[in-house]
């Protein structure tokens, strides 16, 4: 199926505003025309987008679900034709939410020195929706953790690239309980955590014996997908947190908090994978912009 983007368009005016006339007056075109373009989008479907009425014009539930997408690929048409006429780059990818918060920001400020005229969006959703659009070459890569990454469904239609690997660390306040005692997963357990993350995902990366601890321990006490918000939980609260050492030690300078090795025992580690389309041809600017995240590491001292 081919949609007429030209037909979509017009689809999504009288969307908007529930009115054939209405729309025809904001398109500059008559209104027989736009009943006409709309009949046509219909027949490429093969379903009705709206239910005429007498007073209004209402989406059927498939001209619903096609506005929910259409605005998404109408901006990507024109984000595409706009490059094509300036000749300018622009890099989409999708990242966890870790990622784009302690990882992104020092490698998009190397990236821009080098690469200027480039522009870059970067934005975070689900695992399996940022598949998808990838898959639809909406975007050019992705940026997980390694075992969300080992997740995906068909790996071999992927070029998947290890660029970070860190350490987690322990952070909480100075003076916490938790430095006095001698450090052992259950006595570490017994205080109560904020994650940044662990999802299903993670979850089952950990050995059954160990997950059972947390479990009964009803670890953790709060999941927020946000490691500055863990942070802030650790320096005002009793709470103890789980960072990569890198952002721990960056932003936690002048908190008055501890940071220790990682004291859990279930040996995970910071472990981010680009993904890119395993087809597609390679890239060289986009190739830069994921070796800057391995340099990134190297530099930090992995």
């Amino acid at each position: 199926m081919e949609l007429n983007l030209t037909r979509l368009r017009r689809f999504m005016a009288v969307y908007r505003n529930a009115s054939f006339t209405l729309a025809a007056e904001e398109l500059g075109m008559t209104h027989s025309a736009l009943t006409k373009s709309v009949q046509q989008l219909e027949q490429e479907l093969g379903v009705e987008v709206f239910e005429r009425t007498t007073r209004m014009v209402v989406a059927t539930e498939a001209g619903i679900r096609l506005a929910a997408r259409a605005e998404e690929l109408l901006a990507f048409a024109d984000e595409i034709g706009e490059e094509v006429v300036s000749g300018k780059r622009h890099i989409r990818l999708i990242a966890g939410p870790a990622v784009i918060e302690a990882s992104l920001a020092p490698v998009l400020a190397a990236f821009h020195k080098r690469h200027p005229a480039v522009r870059v969006t970067a934005e975070t959703m689900p695992p399996d929706l940022a598949v998808a659009r990838l898959r639809r070459r909406e975007v050019q890569l992705l940026l997980y953790h390694s075992t969300t990454i080992r997740a995906f469904p068909d790996r071999r239609a992927f070029r998947i690239t290890e660029i970070i690997d860190e350490a987690y660390v322990a952070v909480m306040r100075t003076g916490h309980p938790a430095l006095l005692g001698d450090r052992s997963l259950d006595s570490m357990l017994q205080h109560e955590w904020a994650i940044p993350g662990y999802d299903r995902l993670y979850r089952t990366a950990i050995p059954s014996a160990i997950e059972e601890k947390y479990r009964r321990a009803g670890f953790p006490h709060y999941r927020i997908l946000s490691l500055g918000t863990c942070l802030a939980l650790a320096a005002e609260s009793d709470l103890i947190t789980l960072l990569p050492e890198p952002f721990a030690r960056r932003e936690a300078s002048g908190l008055n908090l501890a940071i220790i090795p990682m004291p859990l025992a279930d040996g995970a580690r910071y472990i981010v994978s680009a993904t890119t389309l395993a087809n597609d041809p390679v890239d060289p600017v986009l190739e830069e912009l994921i070796s800057l995240f391995a340099g990134r590491t190297r530099a930090s001292g992995k």
